[in-house]
């Protein structure tokens, strides 16, 4: 089968490149199948194995392409270990979640996987880039549902409506419908708009922008798209929100299914219109208001949005490549227990200190304890008390650093009677 021949060759012709030097990472990569159906899932997992550890995270290139939802589910990504020539080698591996949203050819772009793991000689940190294989594959819709448009595709589909007020209306009042359509097995991305074109000037329809919901559970998406419209009563007559209907191909049972929401009629009574129109002078003047207003709004947007605009990106690019925010994300990644994050936050929030080449040691030390202890020879069970006592030995170090900067800078300070 094509499928498991795709797989296969991957992972055979990198593991096999990466043979030729034992003490060199084992980057590779398994594509499930060459053939997805659009909206459904695709897995690609990248493993990446070293001899030692990693003391920084391993950096993986961006496979977005247009047209292609790009996934890494809550539990895709994690440490892995393998025995290989009788030694545990350690690791991280990410499978990623492909979902097609329209039929063609799909090609992932180039780019390297840059790997940075600890010499098994001296420990030095050593950098080895692996380029990402030629991936390709084609998506395309079952049989049965070539003929669908849109092509909604997915393990379960609904619809359903609901009404807000009387659908007798008074001239001015209102009513309001909202559609909702739920989908399980793929991206809601793929549900089309909902709301039809209605016919006539008895009403008038506001709608709100859509909301789209999206869940995923063990790698599986489902979600919502609900659509909400408020129509307002102009003058006598009636109206019919219009009828919905739409086909849908169901993976479990093969087989085209339909989804339908009936119309509903509304009667307007009265005008809207006010019963003393405005005088070609009230016209004049309104216009001539709305005119002012508009030319005031495109001198705002012309010459003050985009100083206030750049204001607001310096303002932010300066937090961002502050002591403050190194330090934030130093402590999320502790708190995530996450190791290649946690290593990697505080040398960067280290370098805000040069007059200190070892502000981090305390933090690296623990981190390295953690990183030994998960990925060597000997386990330990307290793996919690230890992540416990990196964020204590964060913490106490930045206090300390501070306190000497604040005291530093009051001794550079100019004598006030000299």
């Amino acid at each position: 089968m094509m499928r498991s021949s795709v797989a296969t060759v991957l992972v055979m012709i990198w593991a096999a490149g990466s043979a030729a030097l034992a003490q060199e990472p084992q980057v590779t990569f398994e594509l499930e199948s060459d053939i997805a159906i659009v909206g459904q899932p695709l897995r690609l997992r990248i493993e990446v194995l070293v001899p030692t550890w990693m003391p920084k995270p391993a950096v993986f290139p961006t496979i977005e392409v247009p047209s292609l939802l790009v996934r890494l589910p809550e539990r895709g990504a994690g440490p892995i270990s393998s025995r290989i020539d009788g030694e545990t080698w350690s690791g991280v591996q990410r499978s990623y979640r492909l979902y097609p949203l329209a039929a063609g050819e799909f090609e992932l772009p180039a780019g390297d996987i840059v790997v940075t793991y600890a010499d098994p000689d001296t420990t030095e940190p050593v950098e080895f880039r692996t380029p990402l294989p030629d991936i390709r594959f084609a998506a395309g819709v079952p049989s049965a549902a070539v003929g669908l448009d849109p092509p909604i595709i997915a393990q379960g589909f609904t619809l359903e409506q609901s009404i807000d007020g009387e659908t007798a209306l008074e001239a001015g009042d209102a009513i309001t419908r909202t559609i909702t359509a739920r989908i399980d097995g793929t991206t809601p991305v793929l549900i089309p708009a909902l709301t039809p074109e209605m016919a006539g000037t008895a009403l008038r329809g506001y709608g709100k922008e859509p909301v789209v919901s999206e869940t995923e559970d063990g790698g599986v998406l489902s979600g919502s798209r609900v659509e909400t419209t408020t129509y307002v009563g102009q003058q006598d007559g009636s109206a019919t929100l219009p009828g919905l209907t739409l086909d849908w191909f169901n993976l479990a049972t093969g087989k085209i299914e339909t989804v339908t929401l009936p119309e509903t009629t509304v009667s307007v009574t009265g005008t809207a219109v006010s019963a003393n129109p405005p005088s070609p002078r009230e016209i004049a003047r309104w216009v001539g208001a709305g005119l002012l207003a508009a030319l005031g709004l495109w001198l705002a947007w012309r010459y003050v949005r985009p100083p206030l605009v750049q204001a607001l990106a310096d303002a932010r690019a300066r937090y961002e490549a502050s002591e403050r925010a190194a330090y934030q994300r130093l402590a999320r990644a502790l708190k995530a227990r996450d190791l290649s994050g946690s290593l990697a936050a505080a040398e960067l929030w280290a370098r805000f200190y040069p007059d200190t080449p070892d502000a981090a040691a305390p933090v690296q030390q623990a981190l390295t304890g953690i990183g030994a202890a998960r990925f060597g020879n000997e386990r330990s069970n307290n793996a919690n008390s230890a992540w416990l006592e990196a964020e204590r030995a964060a913490h106490t170090t930045r206090s300390a650093l501070r306190r000497r900067s604040a005291a530093s800078s009051l001794q550079d300070l100019p004598p006030l009677n000299p």
